[in-house]
């Protein structure tokens, strides 16, 4: 399957010299959906979307923990927009399951060279995988990890988990809390909760990324 969304960028920033990009977006894990993306282009001054080892904004684990971008689109466009050259989100199609394929169109400028994008493995409590302040060129792949916000543990309880894996067992999707405290590669499903680790673990990496210009 594949999908295409033009990247628009915001009305009260000059765009020059932009370059159109093509990111081709596929879910490498089996069973492990991705939400809708947030989708970021900006430069060095921008706040980075997340630290490895440092705590997750409050922002990120709105994205990590229900799979919705809205909160992070906001806050890059109102809240804190230094060095932010556009921001979105991407839905069309969503979920992307295991071996699907989506493309996100990006236009990238000299003032404003650096992508992000960051989406959910929504049948996990808290874990995303993302790009983050990347410069692109044409024919590059990349293959990306699954991370763990460190917001929520993982119980891998259904209450707290807000995939389809989860519809017919509990809809609620309540945080559990008690994270780690801190972004890191995730060590992936234990099947200690409502869900058999046989049916929804992974090994990285989850999503490969492939540029053209």
């Amino acid at each position: 399957m594949k999908l295409t969304q033009s990247f628009m960028s915001l009305s009260s920033l000059i765009i020059s010299s932009a370059a159109a990009v093509t990111l081709t977006i596929t879910n490498e894990s089996f069973d492990q959906p991705f939400s809708p993306f947030f989708v970021m282009v900006h430069n060095s001054n921008a706040q980075s979307l997340y630290v490895r080892g440092e705590e997750a904004s409050a922002e990120l684990a709105i994205l990590a923990e229900d799979g919705d971008p809205s909160a992070l689109v906001d806050y890059y466009t109102t809240e804190n927009n230094e060095g932010v050259g556009s921001v979105t989100s991407f839905s069309e199609g969503v979920p992307y399951f295991g071996g699907d394929t989506l493309q996100i169109e990006v236009d990238v400028t000299d003032e404003f060279p650096l992508v992000t994008i960051a989406t959910m493995a929504i049948n996990t409590n808290d874990c995303f995988i993302s790009l983050n302040g990347a410069y692109l060129y044409d024919g590059q792949v990349l293959d990306l990890p699954g991370l763990d916000a460190g917001s929520e543990e993982n119980n891998e309880l259904c209450e707290s988990i807000p995939g389809p894996a989860c519809a017919e067992i509990d809809g609620n999707n309540t945080s559990s809390g008690n994270g780690e405290g801190f972004v890191h590669v995730h060590r992936g499903f234990f099947g200690i909760g409502d869900l058999d680790r046989e049916d929804f673990d992974w090994r990285n990496p989850m999503m490969r990324v492939s540029v053209s210009f």
